[in-house]
């Protein structure tokens, strides 16, 4: 934080965004209580796309590797450690996108999350489906000239 200002940011408008493990690593930094280091206070939102917000072990998983991986081998932690089990309890403005052709898990988890801070605040998230995406082309067709989520991005930053 000590240096966005000596390259034009804010330091009080910082936000938070990753892609896959990225919005895992994001939405466990920003809503985990248990996390080691929380979010510090300059971070003024987040935006989560196509993250695990909830672990499993479900044998479908084409994932399930990896979330044992991040979340450990001891699937009876999995509902404590999950970002979706901890977002109602902050109130930091959120942004969750999904796929529309994604892991059915990370979609139905997405929808979970922001069901969860609807139930919570009272209002619903910023929440987008990019349709004709998948895992990877939803960040990958940055620069390409379709624009749409580059500017919803840009929305959710300027109205949270």
């Amino acid at each position: 934080m000590a240096n966005i200002a000596s390259f034009g940011g804010n330091p009080r408008r910082v936000f938070l965004i990753g892609h896959s493990a990225g919005g895992t690593h994001v939405a466990s930094y920003c809503f985990d209580p248990n996390h080691p280091r929380r979010a510090a206070a300059e971070v003024r939102g987040a935006i989560l796309i196509s993250g695990r917000l909830q672990a499993d072990a479900l044998a479908g998983n084409p994932n399930a590797k990896a979330v044992q991986a991040y979340f450990g081998e001891d699937a009876s932690t999995y509902a404590l450690r999950s970002p979706a089990t901890h977002a109602a309890h902050w109130d930091l403005p959120v942004m969750v996108v999904i796929a529309q052709y994604e892991n059915p898990y990370l979609d139905l988890y997405g929808v979970a999350f922001v069901q969860s801070l609807c139930e919570a605040r009272g209002k619903v998230p910023r929440f987008l489906q990019m349709r004709k995406h998948n895992h990877t082309s939803i960040v990958a067709h940055f620069d390409s000239g379709e624009e749409l989520l580059g500017r919803e991005i840009l929305d959710f930053m300027r109205t949270a």
